[in-house]
């Protein structure tokens, strides 16, 4: 069976210019259930107060046109608001003044809804909230209110039956007047629309994208540098190329390695202000000049009165080598330039990384040859050859140098990775102009020889003072310790050179830098390998002193040693030793009764400093420096 109708409908009293729609609450429940699900609870109280605010202003505009006076429009509003079937009834109290103008001074109006739809629908459809609904009410009020006044006037409801209040209760007044109270109304009024949002997000977008693809770029022609074996002149003239911002390299110590985009003149003027600049807040800028903290900061930006700089550690095996920086005179930063700043880093720290594997891999062959030529396995010709492949000339007089650090009590790894430190230090010192060195280990000690440059005494003890210096600069908790030797011109004594060295490093005690030179006899006692007869005349003169396994005989000869080397002043080893008077005064009777000699005797002295002197060059017994 078939069944077709067809029928035509018109009305003729519905007016096209502003016709009502009806629909029930549930419906607009609906609405609110499906806009909390699409564009969340959040933002649909802006929405909905907006929608409130035009329906208010739209039913003003029309009250206005009735000719009626403040009053009763103020009283009409309700009406209409009921009529709208937003609530089913109002409680209102109003109370303003106005000037000559007729403009307020003052306004205070609150009221209560009786059953509002969006409380209602609000907890059929989602629920008991945690803030107040009304927000369509509130606008509605505030849009109305404002249009017959003719300025802005803030509804805000205080309590609400939608989230759990007995009552639906609003306030208006002047947005001058409420100070901080009304701060989520204020949002609402002057929130962005959603398209306007939308807008804004894909132009941001658009600008992201932009500088991931500018970054993309610019990495990639970074990289191709870098695989070209390009150094790091031509990569900071291809970066300002790039960015058009001037840029510099320094290292640690803030001495200029590259710089780009600025004249020579222009740079040193600008470089002469920042180092003013940071000599006067030294304290507040000692992460630049401190390079012993790993990593002091990821981006730092200086201001000075002639320029700005955006600056960012260059980083190699987690030691800050250097700083990149970006050079702002009159030009705007961007966001993005730090990314590209880091970028170039990245870049500049895989150069140095380079560099200073390959300068460090030369100086280790360079240590494992002085080990050959101390340990005599290469013929002079051959030495000499080397010598020459090295940048040295062997031929000329040199002096060997042992150095010792005390160690801490640290793990072996930090152990290792300080001799390291202090190993890679030595290289880059003696690099460049400094005296012709041949650097490496044995036993546990670093070795230095260095050539004629420093042939003369007073020279090579100035030239290992300057070191000792920077070391304690770059390590100032460390210990260090020198021993020199005399002066050689045959490269196949070096062996015997080394002796010297070592000798005069095992007698440093209180002194830092001892030379060989200075050892007077001790020296010659035992350059003439008279070892045997030494230790002979040791035990004769020391008696059971010379015990040496025995806590309580090297605790003796530590005092006796202090002793003798303090001259027989009984307060100055009582210091050293940390002993009271009674007790040092205890020690030494016993230690004269013992060895039966009277050690207020100068040849009696000077013979036990002597034999320890000796003893503690043949690496015999070890007494700790005081």
């Amino acid at each position: 069976m078939r069944i077709q109708i067809s029928e035509k409908s018109l009305s003729q009293g519905i007016s096209l210019e502003d016709r009502k729609i009806i629909t029930s609450s549930s419906a607009l429940g609906i609405l609110r259930q499906q806009l909390v699900k699409n564009i969340g609870i959040e933002r649909i109280k802006g929405f909905l107060f907006h929608y409130g605010w035009e329906m208010g202003v739209n039913d003003a505009k029309e009250a206005l046109e009735t000719n009626l006076v403040l009053a009763d429009l103020i009283k009409d509003g309700p009406i209409r608001h009921i009529e709208n079937g937003h609530i089913r009834g109002i409680e209102h109290d109003c109370t303003f003044e106005l000037d000559e103008q007729n403009k307020l001074k003052f306004f205070f109006s609150t009221g209560t809804w009786v059953d509002s739809y969006e409380a209602i629908e609000h907890i059929k459809r989602i629920g008991i909230s945690n803030t107040q609904v009304c927000h369509t009410q509130i606008g509605y009020s505030s849009g109305f209110m404002s249009t017959i006044f003719g300025e802005t006037l803030l509804a805000k409801e205080v309590t609400c039956v939608g989230k759990g209040d007995t009552e639906c209760r609003w306030i208006i007044k002047r947005p001058i007047d409420w100070n901080n109270e009304a701060e989520e109304e204020l949002h609402f009024y002057n929130e962005t629309p959603i398209v306007k949002e939308l807008e804004y997000t894909y132009d941001q977008l658009l600008e992201q994208k932009n500088v991931v693809l500018r970054l993309a770029d610019f990495q990639k022609k970074l990289t191709e540098e870098i695989i070209n074996g390009s150094g790091l002149q031509t990569i900071a003239d291809k970066v300002f190329e790039n960015v058009h911002i001037p840029i510099v390299i320094e290292d640690t110590e803030l001495r200029t390695i590259v710089y780009s985009g600025l004249t020579e003149e222009r740079f040193l003027e600008l470089k002469e202000d920042m180092n003013h600049f940071l000599h006067e807040n030294e304290e507040k800028n000692q992460f630049l000049i401190n390079s012993k903290h790993p990593l002091p900061f990821r981006k730092k930006t200086i201001k000075t009165e002639n320029q700005e700089r955006l600056v960012t550690p260059i980083l190699v095996q987690k030691e800050v080598l250097g700083y990149c920086a970006f050079i702002y005179e009159e030009a705007e930063k961007h966001e993005e330039d730090y990314l590209l700043l880091d970028r170039f880093a990245n870049a500049a720290s895989l150069i140095l990384l380079n560099e200073k594997t390959s300068f460090e891999s030369f100086e280790r062959m360079k240590g494992n040859f002085l080990e050959q030529i101390i340990d005599a396995k290469l013929p002079t010709s051959e030495i000499l050859k080397r010598g020459k492949y090295t940048g040295l000339d062997l031929g000329k007089p040199y002096h060997i140098v042992v150095m010792d650090y005390k160690k801490t009590k640290s793990s072996i790894e930090e152990d290792f990775l300080l001799q390291e430190q202090i190993f890679e230090t030595t290289f880059r010192y003696f690099n460049g102009n400094k005296p012709t060195t041949l650097a490496g280990h044995r036993d546990g000690k670093f070795v230095l020889l260095l050539t004629a440059d420093v042939g003369n005494h007073p020279e090579i003890q100035r030239v290992i003072k300057e070191f000792h210096n920077c070391l304690l600069d770059k390590y100032p908790k460390g210990d260090f310790r020198f021993g020199i030797s005399n002066v050689w011109d045959d490269i196949q004594h070096v062996s015997k050179c080394y002796e010297e060295a070592a000798i005069a490093l095992r007698l440093t005690g209180r002194k830092e830098i001892v030379s060989f030179r200075s050892l007077g006899i001790v020296g010659v006692l035992i350059n003439s390998n008279n070892i045997s007869g030494i230790k002979m005349i040791a035990e004769q003169e020391l008696g059971p002193l010379y015990n040496l396994e025995d806590p309580k005989s090297v605790e003796l000869l530590k005092t006796l040693y202090s002793f003798l080397l303090n001259g027989g002043k009984l307060e100055q080893t009582m210091n050293d030793l940390s002993l009271s008077m009674s007790g040092l005064r205890h020690r030494i009777n016993k230690i004269e009764n013992l060895l039966e000699k009277d050690l207020r005797k100068p040849n009696e002295m000077h013979q036990l400093l002597l034999i320890l002197k000796s003893l503690m060059a043949l690496g015999e017994i070890e007494i700790e420096s005081f």
